[in-house]
């Protein structure tokens, strides 16, 4: 009796398991599968090795992430070459092909993550092409130990590649995780910019410093939030939903559709939304509430 109550145990927590990946009884699973901390990726794609704009801090074979968030990134680099030449965004980690762990990080696992060094530039404002992770201070100043020289944190060019990935449709930003001093040069420098109160206001909410994670002063954990389409087929949301990223409703709603299921039943689209509304869990109506102080934020 004990040993079938055993078995049966062990054969739930492999269902339970397969869940979390491709597999015969779960074949739609596709994409980011899971959650940034616990997830694995599939069907990525590699940033390409060389770009307008960008190039990468080490090669180890962590560059891969979900195809539109990856173009997302290349096209925020290109944008920043392009308006503010002569130097280049170094871009860190971002997942494995098929996800899952790597260490040091908590994240990084489900191909929505990616760690972009922030821009810097020399004492005299040179840009600074080629450097590592440099900890700014609250003057903005930093000490490059590997060349031996203090560098500038370079707030116009970190501000465009910010602003650029805020209003890419593609990109759905739902976090820029960043030390707060940094979040608050950038803030101070948007306003004295004149920019739009919307643009200023989705910076305000996504740039959190997180809580454990890190202090985030040497470059910016930047997050994508899942798509419609994406939640089908296996990503998991956590964390906040950001009101710009909600589909808006129509002032006259279409009739619902007509879906017909493998019995031959026909049942209205607005029942199957409320079949799947379990997936907007509770826990992200909690985390929403608690971002009223953007200091405190989840992992990255």
């Amino acid at each position: 009796m004990v040993l079938a109550w055993l078995a049966s145990l062990a054969f739930f927590g492999l269902f339970i398991g397969c869940g979390r990946a491709p597999s015969p009884l779960y074949p739609a699973l596709e994409g980011s599968i899971g959650m940034p901390h616990r997830g694995v990726l599939t069907s990525a794609l590699r940033v390409p090795d060389t770009g307008p704009g960008y190039h990468f801090l080490r090669e180890n074979g962590r560059h891969f992430a979900l195809p539109r968030f990856a173009s997302a990134v290349v096209r925020a680099a290109a944008r920043v070459d392009e308006e503010s030449p002569g130097s280049t965004l170094v871009i860190g980690d971002l997942s494995l092909s098929t996800g899952g762990r790597i260490l040091p990080h908590l994240s990084h696992r489900s191909g929505r993550d990616a760690d972009l060094v922030l821009y810097a530039t020399t004492l005299e404002g040179a840009p600074v092409l080629r450097h590592g992770f440099v900890h700014y201070g609250p003057d903005g100043l930093g000490y490059d130990a590997v060349a031996k020289r203090y560098l500038r944190f370079d707030v116009a060019r970190e501000w465009i590649l910010i602003k650029t990935l805020l209003e890419d449709p593609e990109a759905r930003i739902q976090w820029i995780f960043i030390h707060h001093d940094v979040r608050t040069r950038l803030l101070e420098w948007a306003l004295a910019s004149g920019e739009p109160l919307d643009v200023f206001e989705r910076a305000f909410q996504v740039m959190a410093e997180p809580h454990p994670g890190g202090l985030h002063d040497d470059h910016t954990h930047v997050r994508t939030a899942c798509t419609e389409e994406e939640v089908f087929r296996g990503c998991e949301p956590f964390g906040p939903v950001r009101p710009w990223l909600t589909p808006k409703p129509t002032t006259s709603p279409p009739s619902p559709e007509r879906v017909v299921p493998s019995g031959g039943s026909t049942l209205d689209a607005d029942i199957i939304a409320e079949l799947m509304h379990p997936l907007e869990s509770k826990q992200e109506q909690h985390a929403s509430a608690a971002i009223s102080s953007p200091a405190r934020a989840p992992r990255p």
